[in-house]
């Protein structure tokens, strides 16, 4: 996949990110946001599972955006607080995407993983012209408060079989509630981490989002 650096600015700060793209595809493309783990807790935009599903992305003729999400000055921050900044890192993230001269704007969706599929749930309301929304291990706290609940855009929701953070059945519950056309998926033997599991993540996000979106 061809990559390039872009950066933006939320709330006065910047924020650093990459594009990817298709080789040797015929523009513009259909495009995706992709947001990484928690920022905290070690995640970034070059985390194995956000790579593999640009990657894979690539592969099927899909671009996208990933971004690092700004870091809290507190040591500390209030959970709910950090979760409205991530918010609004991701809307402002898909605008950029969606702005984008080499991306289909009617033809863009959101995905996360953990802590970016948290963020994107709660930014649905503000994601409106997104066709398609792809959740890797999300909280089940954080998705049952969301109003993808109710939303009837496509959705995968996709977690490991052995998630040490994410119980795969209260959140295939929470699924069960969701209006719209829902994907719940285990992925057997991964737990949260997804060791050595990256690329199978990548090609079923992909796949869900080719469907939505080619």
């Amino acid at each position: 996949m061809r990559q390039s650096a872009v950066e933006f600015t939320v709330d006065g700060q910047p924020v650093e990110g990459i594009v990817a793209s298709p080789v040797d595809m015929k523009r513009p493309f259909p495009a995706a946001l992709v947001c990484h783990p928690h920022p905290l807790m070690g995640g970034n935009m070059e985390s194995a599972v956000v790579v593999a599903i640009c990657a894979a992305l690539a592969l099927k003729g899909m671009a996208s955006l990933r971004f690092d999400f700004r870091r809290p000055a507190d040591p500390e921050p209030d959970p709910d607080e950090m979760a409205e900044s991530a918010h609004r890192d991701v809307a402002a993230g898909f605008g950029l995407l969606r702005r984008w001269r080499d991306a289909r704007p009617r033809r863009c969706a959101a995905a996360g993983y953990s802590f970016g599929a948290a963020a994107v749930a709660g930014s649905a309301a503000d994601l409106g012209e997104a066709r398609a929304f792809a959740l890797v291990a999300p909280s089940v706290a954080r998705l049952s408060e969301s109003t993808l609940l109710a939303d009837p855009r496509p959705k995968l929701v996709l977690v490991g079989e052995r998630d040490q953070l994410v119980s795969p059945i209260e959140l295939e519950r929470v699924c069960e509630g969701m209006a719209g056309p829902v994907s719940f998926e285990v992925l057997e033997g991964a737990d949260h981490f997804f060791g050595g599991q990256a690329d199978e993540v990548g090609g079923r996000v992909a796949s869900f989002l080719a469907n939505a979106l080619l």
